[in-house]
């Protein structure tokens, strides 16, 4: 029998595995039981619990060397100019839930510079001269392929067997815009 006591000094109720506690102490044969209590901090026959784990560190808090030319991270530091910096930056711990990348705008592909223009909305510009505009960012690469075929590159079949052959974000480099 094995003489089980809580982490919390002079608890009585019901424990880990149906253990009831009285006045911190509970007693047990069960190994499962008394492996469990043991991982969870419980003291066993006499030994003294476990100190709790101590949480992770805010890595705000954490003292650091630089070694080479200094980073920054938005989601650490934010600057009122940067470019669709995470939520709740600079504000809640950066690993953790509160703070979050914001969706891409209608599910397309991440810009990797801000719009000079600010009416700029990160869709694919209409292709003047063009009777049909280019597709949105978020279509399948096949309607990019039929729209390039059918509205951009001439007859030439190498040159619609090279096309069959791009990827989307290829297809909307060359020809989006």
């Amino acid at each position: 029998m094995a003489r089980i006591t809580t982490p919390v000094p002079g608890f009585s109720g019901q424990g880990p595995g149906n253990l009831y506690f009285s006045d911190g102490v509970a007693e047990t044969d069960d190994v499962a039981i008394i492996a469990y209590c043991r991982g969870a901090g419980y003291g066993i026959d006499g030994e003294a619990p476990e100190p709790e784990r101590p949480q992770v560190p805010d890595p705000r808090d954490v003292t650091t060397t630089v070694v080479g030319a200094p980073v920054r991270d938005a989601a650490v530091d934010p600057r009122p100019g940067d470019f669709r910096a995470p939520v709740n930056a600079g504000e809640a711990n950066p690993h953790g839930p509160e703070v979050y990348a914001p969706g891409l705008p209608d599910g397309g592909l991440q810009p990797t510079t801000p719009p000079t223009d600010p009416e700029d909305d990160g869709h694919a510009p209409v292709n003047e001269g063009r009777d049909t505009p280019a597709p949105d960012k978020a279509a399948p690469v096949a309607e990019w392929r039929q729209w390039v075929i059918s509205h951009v590159v001439d007859n030439d079949p190498e040159v619609h067997a090279e096309v069959e052959k791009m990827t989307k974000a290829e297809l909307i480099k060359k020809y989006g815009g």
